[in-house]
């Protein structure tokens, strides 16, 4: 999730030529490329489409502010309410990018140069929505937990802080109650690869892969587990080295859409004359309008302190 892509086309075959004379091709292998590539689409759950502001509320308790009683006959049913948390709103912001195909690159068959092109494209919109995702929980007052001690220390253990930041989670209470738990079950910890393989070479834990399964150690099978202390592993390049994000994926923060993701068929910016107008040149345009925030920040927990 949220990973480089290295291959445009994949093994499609077609000339430059082929690809401009059918403006949908690219704009279509863009899309077909991008799909599932978005690391905030594993955290956040849809919050629907909007009209470029959206309002919100934080999280408060799930709960009446009363408990149920014990009812007489003919007595009335009492009623309770909830307690509404704090008003905020917030504006959509419009991110847009384009890639151009030159005669020369029709001409000359340059697929190698266009498949580059068509690579940066995607890997900077991945990019960009894993730095706008940073941002709101940074910006959302995401809890902090500096880990007992780095994990390049002999002394360090990972499990235990990954622990201590699932506890801190479970048992958030809410801020209008503090007899009431939030409820939340933490279920993914996001970190970059490089985060992710310094806790699992430390010793602490590579003590659980002697004897039997000794054959499952990631340190030589070179595979990442798909969880580590009960969490599912989301890694992402961009995520800065030595901080992690332990989280509910679904339940920590909203992404709402006034314009989802598009991206324009091939077309000469002058008017085509058969030869991509006066500049001699096609693009495709990719762009999109939405919101991306964190309504229940204690639903997270930033590890930080990972690395001296």
């Amino acid at each position: 999730m949220g990973t480089h892509l290295t291959s445009a086309f994949g093994n499609d075959t077609l000339t430059v030529d082929q690809m401009v004379k059918d403006p949908t091709f690219i704009p279509e292998r863009i899309l077909e490329n991008l799909d599932g590539a978005f690391l905030e689409a594993a955290l956040f759950r849809n919050g629907g489409s909007n009209d470029g502001v959206v309002a919100y509320r934080e999280a408060v308790a799930p709960y009446l502010n009363d408990d149920a009683e014990d009812v007489a006959e003919f007595a009335e049913i009492p009623v309770s309410d909830m307690n509404q948390g704090k008003l905020k709103s917030i504006i959509g912001s419009k991110t847009a990018l384009a890639v151009r195909i030159s005669w020369e690159m029709q001409r000359f068959n340059r697929i190698d140069r266009l498949s580059q092109q068509i690579s940066g494209l995607q890997n900077t919109a991945i990019k960009n929505g894993v730095e706008s995702t940073l941002k709101a929980f940074n910006s959302g007052g995401v809890p902090e937990l500096a880990v007992s001690t780095d994990w390049e220390d002999g002394d360090a253990n990972p499990m235990l802080d990954l622990r201590q930041a699932k506890r801190m989670i479970s048992t958030a209470k809410a801020p209008d109650r503090d007899d009431a738990l939030m409820g939340y079950k933490p279920d993914i910890i996001v970190a970059n690869d490089a985060t992710i393989d310094l806790a699992l070479s430390h010793d602490s834990v590579q003590k659980f892969y002697r004897g039997d399964i000794a054959h499952e150690n990631p340190l030589y099978s070179g595979v990442t587990p798909q969880t580590i202390g009960g969490l599912r592993v989301v890694t992402s390049q961009w995520i800065p080295e030595g901080e992690a994000y332990i989280l509910q994926s679904g339940v920590v923060g909203f992404v709402s859409e006034a314009q989802p993701l598009t991206v324009t068929p091939m077309y000469a910016p002058g008017g085509d004359n058969g030869f991509g107008g006066p500049n001699q040149s096609w693009r495709s345009d990719i762009f999109r309008h939405r919101v991306i925030a964190v309504d229940n920040p204690r639903a997270a927990v930033k590890l930080v302190g990972i690395e001296a």
